[in-house]
């Protein structure tokens, strides 16, 4: 078995602390929308570095990956509002509010 790892970063751009006990959620698919790897990570402030492993044998495409992600606080929830091409070695994932709040 091969292993290839998936690293990059979540943010958002509005300017306030991140409550403590946020969670950033993170979903590698292919471009069919499988999801072939996913990982949950303390999210103590923005931005929030991730890493996803997959066995190799399970990605059709090594170039053409995706990142989903999503940060929940008790504040308010970021999302990915597109799935965000994996690029290079740190894709940066930037997320805009979701909710009403």
């Amino acid at each position: 078995m091969t292993l290839m790892t998936v690293s990059g970063s979540v943010l958002f751009r509005e300017r306030i602390a991140v409550p403590p006990g946020a969670i950033a959620t993170i979903k590698l698919v292919d471009t069919d929308g499988e999801v072939l790897a996913a990982t949950a990570v303390d999210a103590p402030g923005v931005p929030t570095e991730f890493s996803v492993t997959v066995d190799s044998e399970f990605v059709p495409d090594p170039a053409n990956l995706l990142i989903w992600a999503i940060l929940r606080t008790e504040v308010g929830v970021w999302g990915t509002t597109e799935l965000v091409p994996v690029e290079g070695d740190a894709t940066t994932v930037m997320l805009t509010k979701i909710d009403g709040d």
